[in-house]
């Protein structure tokens, strides 16, 4: 993957992102909803998920966003990722890497865009954020 932005821009969007997952988790956790693999074990294998599958979608997610294209554009492809993703949470319930209890694709189709945009927003107020503390 070609790199567009800054490392210290992946940084802190890959964190945002692990932070929004575990926030997630934990309210999804108390009501069983959806885990991966074996519940109430942390395996080897889900730390794969979070910190290698995780971290490296969000960086082709930001990397490749049209960040100087128009609104329509930049919705289109939130709503690509977000198909994209539902689609491979679907194949993960299949291979029975994934688990929904209380969950369902319905659920996750209509959580992405917001997730995805949470993710721009996040990395615009980052930027924000390092332009004002240049500033002082």
């Amino acid at each position: 993957m070609k790199k567009k932005l800054e490392w210290i821009d992946y940084y802190a969007s890959i964190f945002f992102g692990l932070f929004a997952a575990e926030l997630a988790d934990r309210f999804t956790d108390k009501y069983d909803m959806y885990g991966f693999f074996n519940p109430y074990f942390i395996e080897v294998k889900t730390l794969w998920v979070l910190l290698g599958i995780y971290p490296a979608a969000t960086m082709m997610i930001i990397n490749w966003y049209p960040y100087s294209r128009p609104w329509i554009k930049k919705i289109l492809y939130i709503i690509g990722w977000s198909i994209f993703s539902t689609f491979y949470e679907y194949l993960s319930l299949k291979a029975g890497f994934l688990y929904h209890h209380k969950w369902n694709l319905w659920y996750s189709a209509v959580s992405y865009p917001f997730l995805y945009a949470m993710l721009f927003l996040n990395l615009r107020f980052f930027h924000w954020l390092n332009e004002k503390g240049k500033q002082e």
